[in-house]
């Protein structure tokens, strides 16, 4: 499996909120914040699908080894910045 990274950035006024499933791990990134995901994806398909629930909600479903997937928001470990959230 390839190592694979992918960050999203806020570039909107306001917070929006990244829901990574199927865990959950749940993000609130203000203005100017970047979520990077880091993790094995697989070796043939899409590495990650992303819905838009509306402008200020993602709901991210990563593929491949996501067990020991790292977030980093704006560089820096993000886990105690998480919260439990499931999208429904």
């Amino acid at each position: 499996m390839a190592r694979v990274q992918q960050t999203f950035s806020n570039n909107k006024e306001g917070p929006i909120y990244v829901s990574v499933e199927p865990w959950p791990e749940c993000f609130e990134l203000q203005p100017g914040d970047r979520l990077t995901l880091i993790w094995n994806a697989p070796e043939s398909g899409d590495a990650i699908q992303v819905d838009f629930i509306n402008d200020h909600e993602l709901v991210i479903w990563p593929n491949g080894e996501t067990h020991e997937m790292k977030y980093l928001i704006n560089g820096e470990e993000a886990e105690g910045r998480s919260w439990t959230f499931k999208h429904k």
